[in-house]
């Protein structure tokens, strides 16, 4: 493991701080081992993903040039040789190993659960998972929290685990960060190598244009895979109590025994979630929404 940056060093608050239902134990991040194990179920593959496992494992096609003695007849390119009346070959390389970027965002609105737990445990342990799942390639964490921290590792993501779980212990104090996920993404860019797939883990709330941005000069070059995570109460009112609240505009009430303020809080809800995505869409290969009032275990089989 090599550390590549990182600010001063994490102030760990003194030991049973928090309550124990707020801890983020390094045996939760280690059991993630199991899901990453585990075989992902068959999604239906389009024209393109289906051309691409016909091709040789562990190559890359890079031209076209007319067939000569000494090629290998499987690969010919039929469709084009029959197009030109001449036998063309398809060439190919060898594929370099993939570098994955990961970004765990620990932002203050991570910190937040109507449930059983944080959205920032769920997503703690869905950094670990996929940590798990790319261990055979060479990985990169940024940590997005009170004190950003960069670290790379190749082979088993072990000992990025203890990191991710001083970060998070680190964010429950709420802290305003000191640069913007917006700003950590513009550091970010310029440091991702060729060919890297960069993973977010953040907010499931519309990126701010600054984020948006920098997101898109981003797909230009890499492929992003991005994961939202929200709260079961920022998507609707569950029951039929009244809620108190802190909103910029002072205090109030989440009134869930009046249907009508309860259908305009389901509507909003949806409609900022639309937005989101709307935005995030054009810019990322893949998208997914995960419920912090379910646990990763349960949600896993479906992502």
């Amino acid at each position: 493991m090599s550390l590549s940056h990182g600010a001063s060093p994490l102030a760990d608050p003194p030991l049973g701080s928090w309550p124990p239902e707020l801890q983020l134990p390094l045996a939760s991040l280690l059991a993630t081992r199991l899901l990453a194990q585990t075989q992902q179920p068959m999604r239906r593959k389009g024209p393109a993903q289906r051309g691409a496992q016909r091709r040789q494992p562990g190559l890359n096609f890079r031209e076209l040039r007319p067939y000569q003695a000494g090629d290998e007849v499987r690969h010919i390119d039929w469709r084009v040789t029959a197009r030109l009346g001449r036998p063309v070959t398809r060439l190919y390389e060898e594929e370099q190993e993939q570098h994955h970027w990961l970004l765990l965002n620990l932002s203050p609105a991570l910190y937040f659960g109507s449930r059983e737990r944080l959205k920032a445990q769920l997503a703690c342990e869905l950094a670990a998972a996929l940590l798990w799942r790319g261990e055979h390639h060479p990985q990169t964490l940024h940590i997005h929290g009170a004190t950003p921290q960069t670290l790379a590792c190749k082979g088993s993501p072990l000992p990025l685990l203890p990191a991710i779980c001083l970060h998070y212990q680190a964010g429950l104090g709420r802290r305003p960060l000191p640069i913007t996920l917006a700003q950590a993404l513009e550091r970010l860019r310029p440091r991702l190598p060729h060919g890297a797939r960069l993973t977010i883990i953040s907010d499931h709330l519309p990126p701010p244009p600054g984020q948006e941005l920098q997101l898109r000069l981003i797909a230009r070059r890499h492929d992003i895979h991005y994961w939202q995570i929200r709260d079961p109460l920022e998507a609707e009112l569950g029951g039929t109590e009244r809620l108190p609240v802190m909103s910029p505009l002072g205090p109030g009430w989440l009134d869930g025994s009046n249907p009508q303020f309860v259908r305009r809080y389901r509507h909003q809800a949806q409609q900022q979630l639309a937005l989101s995505q709307a935005r995030l869409l054009p810019l990322v290969q893949r998208l997914t929404l995960l419920d912090s009032g379910l646990s990763l275990q349960a949600q896993w089989p479906s992502l």
